[in-house]
């Protein structure tokens, strides 16, 4: 399976930003800095987030 990019939004303040899906790092909200992703050793594990958009 191809890694891809995906835009997400927060689900505290709906801010949305774009991630790649197989992060190696946590990744928290710009604005206001809740918990987004955790790495998983494969496909980040979408924690506070909702995926809005896979892009290729």
């Amino acid at each position: 399976m191809r890694a891809k990019f995906l835009k997400i939004s927060c689900r505290d303040c709906s801010h949305e930003s774009i991630i790649y899906s197989r992060a190696t790092t946590p990744v928290v909200c710009a604005v206001c800095g809740s918990l987004q992703t955790n790495p998983s050793g494969g496909k980040a594990n979408l924690v506070g987030c909702s995926v809005v958009e896979t892009l290729d």
